[in-house]
């Protein structure tokens, strides 16, 4: 099959081929090749040798099935070995009792359609020149013997003990022995095939359609070597000691399962190695090893090029599946399944699972179609994690990636793209995509990660960000496909991007992120042409497309976007943006900038063209935004900008951190934020303000019985340079610091046009317009304060505490009298701290003491009255010996001092 030019950012279409562990021990050990049959069976094998040809007769008929016994079975190069069977024969069993491996390097061949079982525990090595005419399914197998359906076994254990008692019904099963045999297929790199014909029908290990080629055994190894069928099937399995391998039949000769192995080998394809299952309809292809290893640019394809449906594709591995690297020529290790330009079948499922995944330097997993047929889905399980990595050194550099693509001029949907795992690790320019460059849509890209998903940085080149991403590529049609993002925690560093995008007329997908515990997005970096790449989640309509906008969605306990990163939806082109809307139980943190000041870490939903913005909604506990960071709405073309809608039970702005909604021709943007507290700080700023011919947004804060405070040249504005001013409206129980100011006042102190309020150290509210006559309106509701004068009010009336005490005391020896303050009244939470509130006892010891004797003193000269009138105490004094007296009344005084000066207090 040959290559295609519609891989995603220009990466080649692939053929793929698989690749494995090569023991070249096996080929050293084996001698002159050899057959030798052995004693064993009622009826033995004959061996007639031709020139170049060993034609095999006898051995033992049971109904349909023909055995075979060897002491030696090795075919070499340039000879074949020809199984004379009589026309009934459906099964030829070949086992080897010897200690010898089997060299296979020619041509097996037998009469009719015939399925063979070759079974040597020893091992088996197909070498490049290695062929198979025998019409029907072909196993090799390192088993011990072959189970069949009436419980007997054919097999190497015990064969020289007995006559074999053999069987007419059909094999069930493969039995290991302690120590399974390997196998190698040795080739010259069968797989690079340049014409879309289905087969080269002169290389490589093939059956022929809806027939299964079938290697299981210990560890197995292609050295450059392939295994092909036009449609068919192909079986890998790497069992381990003593396991058992099912065998049913189907309608594409016969499927292994393996429900009784324990415990699996390994599987390794390197130097190009191949599977292919590509044809008319493309076959089905199944893998089972503990671990799967492709590198030097081997591939596993499952490929249609006709009119029938593809195959599927089934890897599956207890410990891990690695694919590395490209060829020397750029050929990446892959894994996939596609869809022929010429085809109109749909493209097969790839499924792969395993504990760990790890693509890297430029290898890839993926579906694809060039076709009227739809690509097939990709899904991936890794219990424990998945990792992306790298590009290739080649040429044209290959990023590592797991895709779904629909290729140019491929009118076929694209497929699903699922990745289930604990952990997905994605970094150095890899990617995770779905994209469309022709008129097919592109599929959905979920991605679940149960504990963590890291993305980080860009490729080596500088021309690549890693992440998340689908899309709808210049000259698609397609629409894009949504993106699902659930984990417990996100975090995106260094230029690296989760998005969704269209540079055509295909709208672009939606974006939707869930992180139980928190998200965080940090930095940026200088990319190629010196661009730079923000950390980001983002939806978008690229400049010059038709399509439009996704919406984007985040959902988190704890939200952070920090040094220049972004969460975005914007347009750039003729379709509106979407909808950003995050909902962060927490708090939603926007920290600073990049070493680049122009750079703000921000929220926003943008336009930049004719089209409208999105609307920003926030809801969360804490809203922080400091540091110059921005959340905002904006158009700087023709359309309309959004609004901006807060719900949190605090908003904090400190150090010229914004809330805006900015309009330059457009509609204005207007901001709504609801919350029980706002404090805004050194220069920060809330601002509807507009440009050119665009009215200026209206603000309206809703405090909700809270605090409003706007300290150290903090302003609220809805200005306008040229049209009418916005309304500014304000809720709220209490408001410090902020102060109101008419265009008037701002010509006033700052003696120019440019009625900038933040050029003035005071913290303003305004919303001027072009001319005083265009000025909008500010309305403040109830505050408890004015904030021209910063003053707490006083009432009209002073309340006489002596009138609200209670003559209560009963007029007994028994009665007691305590001083709570403020005659009883609790004080108010506006109060000013009274002076009493601070008292230090200064008194030295020595006086201390002559007080409790001035007190002893009293008290007996007292106890000599005998006549007095009982009254109730209504206060206490010090007399002129330092004396504490209760008296019936209080005498008018002036209070000292306490000397301490009260504080002012600034929330955080």
């Amino acid at each position: 099959m040959k290559l295609y030019n519609h891989f995603l950012w220009g990466a080649r279409a692939i053929i793929i081929s698989c690749l494995v562990n090569s023991p070249k021990f096996f080929w050293q050990q084996v001698a002159l090749a050899q057959i030798i049959p052995d004693t064993t069976l009622p009826n033995a094998s004959v061996v007639n040798p031709q020139e170049g040809v060993n034609v095999i007769t006898g051995g033992t008929q049971a109904g349909k099935n023909l055995f075979h016994s060897f002491v030696l079975f090795s075919v070499p190069n340039n000879n074949s070995v020809y199984f004379n069977n009589s026309p009934d024969i459906q099964n030829i069993f070949t086992r080897v009792t010897g200690g010898s491996l089997s060299n296979i390097n020619g041509i097996i061949q037998a009469n009719g359609i015939i399925n063979f079982y070759l079974i040597n525990p020893n091992g088996i090595i197909f070498g490049p020149n290695a062929r198979l005419e025998i019409g029907g399914s072909f196993l090799a197998s390192t088993a011990s013997s072959v189970k069949f359906a009436d419980g007997s076994f054919f097999g190497v254990a015990n064969a020289n003990q007995t006559p074999t008692l053999l069987t007419v019904s059909v094999p069930t099963g493969l039995q290991f022995g302690s120590n399974p045999g390997g196998l190698v297929v040795k080739g010259n790199r069968q797989n690079r095939s340049q014409t879309n014909e289905i087969i080269d029908a002169t290389t490589a290990l093939q059956v022929d359609l809806n027939q299964t080629l079938a290697l299981v055994g210990g560890n197995i190894a292609f050295e450059g070597g392939t295994l092909k069928t036009p449609g068919g099937r192909i079986e890998l399995g790497s069992v381990g000691p003593n396991s058992f391998v099912n065998l049913s039949p189907l309608n594409k000769g016969i499927a292994l399962g393996y429900d009784g192995v324990s415990t699996f080998g390994d599987i390794e394809l390197f130097q190009q190695a191949a599977i292919n299952a590509t044809g008319a309809g493309g076959g089905d292809i199944q893998v089972w090893a503990r671990r799967l290893t492709l590198k030097d640019g081997s591939q596993i394809e499952a490929s249609t090029l006709g009119a029938q449906a593809g195959g599927s594709l089934s890897v599956n591995t207890s410990q891990s599946i690695e694919l590395i690297g490209t060829s020397s020529d750029g050929i990446p290790s892959a894994i996939a399944a596609t869809v022929d330009p010429e085809a109109t079948g749909a493209g097969g499922n790839v499924s792969l699972e395993t504990k760990q995944l790890i693509v890297s330097n430029g290898a890839q997993v993926l579906t694809l179609t060039a076709g009227a047929g739809a690509a097939g889905n990709l899904a991936v399980k890794a219990s424990d994690s998945v990792e992306l990595s790298g590009n290739s050194a080649s040429k044209v550099p290959l990023l590592s990636r797991l895709s779904t693509t629909v290729a140019k001029d491929g009118t076929g949907a694209g497929g699903n793209l699922t990745v289930e795992t604990g952990r997905l690790i994605v970094k150095e320019g890899a990617q995770v995509s779905s994209a469309t460059f022709g008129f097919g849509s592109a599929g959905r890209l979920t991605v679940e990660a149960s504990e963590l998903i890291e993305l980080t940085g860009i490729s080596a080149d500088r021309k690549f960000n890693s992440g998340l991403f689908t899309q709808v590529n210049p000259g698609a049609q397609g629409a894009g496909g949504n993106l699902t993002v659930e984990t417990g925690s996100l975090i995106v560093t260094d230029g690296a991007q989760v998005s969704t995008a269209t540079f055509d007329a295909g709208s672009g997908g939606n974006l939707a992120v869930k992180a139980s515990d928190s998200v965080e997005l940090s930095g940026t970096v200088i990319a190629f042409n010196n661009q730079r790449f923000r950390s980001a989640l983002v939806t978008s309509v690229q400049r010059g497309a038709n399509g439009s906008g996704g919406n984007l969605t985040v959902e988190t306990g704890r939200l952070i976007v920090r040094d220049g990163a972004q969460i975005s939806t914007a347009t750039l082109g003729f379709k509106p943006g979407g909808t950003l809307t995050i909902n962060a139980s927490k708090s939603v943190e926007v920290i600073g900038t990049a070493v680049d000041p122009n750079f703000p870490s921000r929220l926003s939903a943008r336009s930049t063209d004719i089209a409208d913005a999105g609307n920003l909604i926030i809801n969360t506990g804490q809203l922080t935004v400091r540091d110059g960071a921005l959340v905002n709405v904006s158009s700087t073309g023709t359309g309309n900008a959004g609004n901006l809608e807060v719900v949190a039970d605090a908003v904090f702005l400190d150090n010229k951190g914004s809330l805006e909604a900015e309009s330059a021709g457009g509609a204005f943007g207007n901001i709504r934020l609801n919350s029980q507290s706002l404090i805004m700080r050194r220069g920060s700023t809330i601002t509807t303000n507009a440009t050119g011919t665009a009215t200026g947004g209206n603000i309206s804060l809703n405090i909700n019985n809270g605090v409003l405070a706007a300290l150290e040249n903090s302003d609220i504005s809805a200005n306008s340079t040229e049209s009418q001013g916005g309304t500014v409206t304000i809720n709220a129980r209490s408001i410090f610091g902020a102060q109101q100011r008419t265009r008037e006042e701002l010509e006033s102190l700052l003696n120019t046009d440019n009625l900038d309020p933040a050029q003035l150290p005071s913290s303003d509210i305004t919303a001027t317009g072009a001319n005083p006559s265009l000025s909008g309106t500010i309305t403040i509701n109830t505050p408890d304060v004015d904030p021209s004068s910063g003053l707490l009010p006083l009432p009209d009336n002073v309340v006489d505490a002596t009138s609200l005490v209670a003559s209560v005391c009963s007029r007994s020896k028994e009665s007691s009298f305590t001083v709570t303050g403020r005659g009883g009244i609790p004080p108010s939470p506006t109060d000013a701290l009274a002076d009493e509130a601070t008292w230090m006892d200064v008194r030295a010891r020595g006086r201390e003491q002559e007080s409790r004797r001035v007190g002893e003193r009293s008290s007996r000269s007292q106890s000599k009255v005998s006549n007095y009138q009982i009254v109730e105490v209504q206060g206490w004094i010090l007399n002129s010996k330092g004396e504490v007296e209760l008296v019936a009344q209080v005498p008018n005084t002036t209070p000292h001092s306490s000397g301490f000066s009260q504080q002012q207090c600034y929330a955080p």
